[in-house]
């Protein structure tokens, strides 16, 4: 499986739709220096394009394999995972992302990724250490923004823990 066609096969679809969205998870990474092994592309997208999301993925062939009010993920050339952006603080994080032109997709800002890691393994704790670890390198980026991981950690009650992470970089 090739990783970067299937970005590219996914970011065709949504653009034809015209559905907002943005690369969030371990792909995403890589845009911030950070290379870990993935499986698969995780797209953040607007929410009240479900339906047409849906649709025009099984259009081009591949099979849903799990769908909730949160997430759409499909299979096919590749396997793709598609948050959805319902909520007021997620479709500002979609807005808020910025172009990476040479992955030719927009990109969630790293204070943004840092929140979503925070809430994917307060709602699944088997992913604490994965996502802690993505954590701790993102915090190493000169210029983060630390209000804005203040108010996603606040959220979770984990102001503690990314204290506790930052502190363990040197």
């Amino acid at each position: 499986m090739n990783l970067r066609k299937t970005l590219t096969e996914a970011q065709l679809i949504l653009e034809a739709e015209g559905v907002a969205h943005a690369l969030i998870g371990g792909f995403a990474l890589a845009v911030y220096g950070y290379h870990r092994a993935t499986a698969d592309i995780d797209l953040l997208a607007d929410g009240a394009k479900k339906e047409v999301i849906k649709k025009s993925f099984l259009a081009k062939g591949y099979s849903l394999l799990h769908e909730s009010a949160e997430v759409l993920q499909f299979t096919g050339p590749g396997f793709i995972d598609i948050l959805l952006a319902n909520r007021p603080l997620s479709q500002e994080m979609l807005k808020l992302s910025e172009p990476n032109s040479s992955l030719g997709v927009y990109v969630l800002r790293a204070e943004d990724l840092i929140g979503l890691k925070i809430q994917a393994y307060k709602n699944d704790p088997s992913r604490e250490l994965q996502d802690k670890a993505d954590i701790q390198k993102l915090l190493a980026l000169e210029n983060l923004k630390m209000e804005i991981v203040k108010k996603y950690a606040d959220l979770f009650g984990e102001w503690s823990e990314i204290e506790k992470i930052r502190g363990a970089i040197s």
